[in-house]
């Protein structure tokens, strides 16, 4: 369902508090069958990302709610292990989420934004970061 992948990247001066930054989105509206692609870039001075954990929140914007939570909704909250990989302090990760993660009702667009941060195998937090508005589309 939700896949998650670094690739190591160049050295630089950098926190031991890992940052994290939306490189880019593929789109800002995901059609039925469709998916967001999200890369990130994740800088940390330890090189520690690998093992940490990214967790994402979608933060559901539309003032209608979702018509029988209980059978539609689903989780907003998503905490994810990062792959180990090699120490190195700048990383790129891809995060992809399929629509039947996005859209719950089954009626009308579901709009969205998400919240990510960053947590290194070491504890270490990073702030937290907000995308643009996405839409999934229904129809």
């Amino acid at each position: 369902m939700l896949i998650l992948f670094g690739l190591a990247c160049k050295k630089n001066n950098f926190q031991t508090n890992p940052t994290i930054k939306i490189k880019d989105i593929n789109t800002t509206v995901v059609a039925i069958n469709g998916e967001l692609r999200i890369r990130l870039t994740c800088t940390d001075k330890e090189g520690d990302e690998g093992e940490g954990e990214l967790t994402y929140i979608r933060v559901r914007t539309n003032i209608i709610p979702i018509p029988q939570p209980g059978m539609n909704d689903q989780v907003d909250t998503v905490h994810t292990v990062v792959p180990a990989f090699p120490k190195t302090d700048e990383v790129e990760m891809f995060l992809n989420i399929p629509y039947n993660f996005l859209n719950e009702d089954p009626n009308k667009n579901d709009t969205m934004f998400f919240k990510f941060t960053l947590r290194d195998n070491q504890n270490h937090q990073s702030d937290t970061i907000s995308s643009v508005s996405i839409v999934a589309k229904q129809l």
